[in-house]
């Protein structure tokens, strides 16, 4: 996709954040909470202090890190035809993930997800050609603690034929899931990466230790590493959007350092989320004006300065149901436009707690209608159609010709968004409609299975872990 890049920042105020980021790695450090990744910094320039399992980063260590990573990701799946490039300039939407509870669209009855609901949504999203990853959207409450990281990815892998995208929260899970992707894929992982990871640092300036001991090992194997900094300004971020922005850049470079040393050249997205803390509630805000300029600086500091493939958050936000205020917080196209090759967030409302069939669809539409809007018309000599215009002349129509018939289907269309007569969704409303067409889908569309030997081995892999686990009295 050829499309247009804007600025947020000017010169100066790229060098600020750049400048201060660094200083803070300098200055300041991180907390990597695990001496594995002290042991994986041995030996570089950085300063460590095994005593608090922190290290401080010399910005020589953090640009050499930065220009390792490489610049474009494969994300495959297991049908090639869904394979997706992050950083070849095209723009790609994903689902939002571990949300807590499924709204039902029809009685606004909201209710703890299910390993059910999980099957039916993974599929929906298997459907909607404009979802072209997915995060499994649902927190599964249902399954067993001690496999559920397991089971979620089987479930994903066996509900949709495109690549999925999840965290993995402890290195115990790094060898039965590599077992598990070399199989879907048909191939090990760093050839065919069908699963990438997303690590969330732990604002301010800290890691999950058993997290970056699971994506060290994960980095190693080849699996790309979606790192997630979610500090929320005023509680765990300064209140401003630079010092939030310094806080999420720190802590997304740290994790660059940590895992181009663990594994030189692996694939790494940056996927900055900041976000606000509503200082009335202490709730959490993902879709105030003050957490999109921050998400907004960070995207654009990711992309056009250090050059890494991004996601942003572009889609959904804090209202509590599909509705107008939904509409407006998914709009999604700011980062898009300061070069994100990826946005998140199909299909979760409530800030990321609520999912349900009718968002989902919504949601959907609004990602084509932003790709659709960021594509760039073609202004050639011949797409100006001035021989039509002459032929037409004033007063005609283009009704007739060719080049009408010729480019009639080019245009998008929607989904469930309207273009009809008043009279013709009288008495309807939009969640309604977004709810039958979810339905519609669920109703034909068919997932290709997955090979009967691969799907036994996930159920061994999934059962040889749970022995294992409960074994040893690990989780």
């Amino acid at each position: 996709m050829d499309r247009p890049l804007t600025r947020l920042l000017g010169e100066e105020e790229r060098d600020t954040l750049h400048e201060q980021t660094l200083r803070v790695l300098e200055e300041v450090g991180v907390a990597y909470n695990t001496p594995a990744a002290l042991d994986v910094l041995e030996g570089t320039e950085a300063v460590l202090d095994r005593d608090g399992l922190r290290a401080r980063l010399p910005r020589e260590l953090v640009m050499r890190s930065v220009e390792a990573t490489p610049r474009k990701v494969l994300l495959a799946a297991r049908d090639p035809a869904h394979d997706v490039v992050l950083g070849d300039g095209d723009l790609s939407f994903t689902s939002d993930g571990t949300a807590t509870y499924v709204l039902d669209d029809e009685t606004g009855e909201r209710r703890e997800g299910t390993a059910r609901d999980l099957r039916t949504i993974t599929r929906l999203f298997d459907a909607l050609p404009d979802v072209d990853y997915v995060w499994p959207t649902i927190s599964a409450r249902d399954l067993d603690p001690l496999t559920a990281n397991l089971e979620i990815e089987a479930i994903a892998f066996r509900s949709c034929s495109k690549h999925v995208q999840d965290e993995v929260r402890g290195p115990e899970y790094v060898a039965p899931l590599l077992d598990m992707f070399a199989a879907v894929g048909g191939a090990p992982v760093a050839e065919r990466p069908v699963f990438s990871t997303i690590n969330c640092t732990v604002a301010p300036l800290a890691h999950d230790g058993a997290m970056t001991e699971a994506s060290i090992g994960l980095a190693r194997a080849g699996v790309p590493i979606a790192i997630m900094p979610m500090p929320l300004m005023g509680t765990t971020a300064p209140i401003t959007v630079a010092g939030a922005a310094v806080i999420t850049l720190a802590e997304l470079l740290s994790a660059v350092v940590l895992f181009q040393q663990a594994a030189p050249g692996c694939p790494l997205i940056a996927s900055p989320e900041p976000a606000s803390a509503d200082l009335r509630s202490g709730l959490y805000v993902c879709a105030s004006p003050e957490a999109a300029a921050t998400v907004l600086a960070c995207v654009e500091m990711a992309k056009q300065v250090y050059g890494l493939p991004t996601q942003g958050g572009g889609i959904g936000g804090d209202a509590k149901a599909p509705d107008f205020q939904d509409g407006i917080e998914a709009a999604g196209v700011l980062d898009a436009l300061v070069g994100a090759d990826s946005l998140v967030g199909v299909g979760c409302t409530d800030g990321a707690q609520t999912t349900s069939l009718a968002t989902i669809v919504l949601h959907h539409d609004a990602a084509g209608l932003v790709k659709q809007r960021l594509r760039r018309p073609s202004f050639t000599v011949e797409s100006c159609l001035v021989d039509d215009i002459r032929t037409v002349g004033p007063g005609g129509h283009y009704l007739g010709r060719s080049s009408t018939r010729r480019h009639a289907r080019d245009a998008w269309q929607p989904d469930v968004l309207r273009r009809g007569t008043f009279e013709a969704t009288r008495g309807r409303t939009l969640v309604h409609d977004a709810l039958e067409r979810a339905q519609s889908l669920l109703a034909t569309h068919e997932v290709a299975p997955l090979p009967d030997d691969v799907d036994r081995h996930l159920d061994d892999v999934v059962a040889t872990h749970r022995r294992l686990a409960r074994r040893s009295g690990t989780a």
